[in-house]
């Protein structure tokens, strides 16, 4: 496949003809999309859907004369069924057919309208391009207290085979650290490594007689282009490995509107590593928001999806964002889907001052974010549960623990057999926003 990185595309004006519009054929409920396309230049089509509004996709299967789908849809009589379809060719440029319109108790077709999505950054990872991406070098995980110092060491940021790995290692594996180290040393981040990208929770300097020193080195990268509004879509694999935490998320790149959770924070996927429905069987989306950290609505816009083990295959985990709307997708399966209405103050029933007023109607989602890739490990925040079902798993710490990093890492015989090389990697196959 053509690998190659894409900050912009403009001034393309390419449309696909008139003979390119949605085929509709519904027999109630039965609903067969189909669209004649023969390039061999497209990867894939994705049909849009639904009722009086497309609000519905899904990928269509190819077929001898192009792409086709097939599912059921309930209508009235009257009701109009609105389709296109994105055609994504091979240099990723991305084009939208007119729209088609079927009547139902009737075939009529509405004159059709044109839309073009342009990519605006690609990444194939043909190489770690440090110009496309900020490396985390520090020991801050959040409030989470994580057990992982973030590096920029090529053993956990690297690519490979037009993939981006980012791998968890033991910190004693690197000769300059051993166990004596992790209890009595000093982690240095920026002499260390020649800088600290932040302090937080003594992100940058600790002294292993206050507390083990991380026992993980793993890797986190932040993008350097930024998206307002469209869609951001990664293809990746998951790790497996009792207690990872892999994250595909969006931050705020001003925080225009205060610290976290006021800015808002999107979690397009995150996992955990362990076997079992609570783990690598499950994937999950969540906003983030509210105008204090203890007033964070989180539960109000979170969602889930089990469907097997996800760390089996590659997926593909995608946000489309406007001002009305949040969707998160995994493989075109939504997992979260928020609708802004009135707004997220109103939404979230808050009282007192509201830190959006002065913002847009999707507020704080109304700002540019830039997309981070990471894997953490354990932590004390709960997304690890103590009475959590692991897959036969046994959790060596509790969440209220002075020690957990400490426990964590005397377990270390029970765990690490289930660290097997790359597969604890987020491996990731491209990254792409467009609009």
């Amino acid at each position: 496949m053509l690998k190659s990185i894409i900050f912009a595309v403009v001034g393309i004006c390419l449309t696909l003809g008139q003979q390119h519009r949605v085929n509709i054929q519904y027999n109630e409920p039965r609903l067969t999309l189909s669209l004649n396309i023969n390039d061999p230049d497209v990867t894939r089509v994705i049909f849009h859907y639904g009722v009086r509004v497309a609000s519905h996709v899904t990928q269509g299967n190819q077929t001898a004369n192009g792409f086709e789908v097939q599912t059921d849809l309930q209508t009235r009589a009257g009701d109009n069924i609105v389709a296109y379809a994105v055609v994504h060719y091979r240099n990723f440029v991305t084009l939208t057919t007119s729209a088609s319109t079927h009547h139902v108790g009737g075939g009529a077709v509405l004159p059709p309208s044109r839309r073009v999505r342009a990519v605006t950054f690609r990444d194939d990872f043909n190489n770690y391009n440090q110009a496309n991406w900020n490396p985390e070098i520090s020991m801050f995980g959040g409030m989470n207290w994580e057990f992982q110092v973030y590096t920029p060491e090529s053993k956990n940021i690297y690519a490979s085979g037009g993939n981006l790995f980012l791998r968890p290692t033991l910190t004693t594996d690197d000769p300059r650290f051993d166990e004596n180290f992790l209890r009595t040393g000093v982690m240095d981040v920026a002499r260390i490594w020649g800088r600290c990208t932040n302090d937080g929770n003594y992100g940058c300097n600790r002294d292993g007689h206050n507390g083990l020193l991380p026992p993980v080195m793993s890797g986190k990268v932040s993008s350097v282009p930024t998206a307002l509004y469209g869609s951001v879509e990664v293809r990746a694999k998951i790790p497996q490995g009792d207690w990872l935490w892999p994250a595909i998320w969006m931050m705020p790149r001003d925080s225009k509107y205060g610290g976290w959770p006021r800015s808002g924070e999107i979690d397009i996927m995150e996992s955990r590593g362990n076997g079992g429905d609570i783990g690598v069987n499950t994937v999950s989306s969540t906003l983030h928001w509210g105008p204090a950290w203890d007033q964070n609505r989180w539960d109000l816009t979170h969602g889930e999806r089990t469907n097997g083990n996800y760390h089996n295959d590659f997926h593909t985990w995608r946000l489309d964002w406007n001002q009305d709307h949040l969707i998160t997708y995994v493989d075109n399966n939504r997992i979260v889907d928020v609708e802004v209405g009135a707004g997220f103050w109103q939404k979230g029933g808050f009282s007192g001052s509201n830190p959006w007023a002065g913002g847009g109607h999707s507020a704080p989602f109304d700002q540019p974010f830039f997309l981070m890739l990471n894997v953490a490990v354990g932590g004390t925040n709960g997304y690890f549960p103590d009475n959590g079902n692991y897959g036969g798993a046994r959790k060596p710490w509790a969440n209220n623990s002075p020690h957990a990093a400490d426990d964590f890492w005397g377990a270390r015989n029970d765990w690490l057999p289930s660290w097997r090389g790359d597969e604890t990697a987020l491996i990731v196959d491209y990254v792409q926003f467009s609009n």
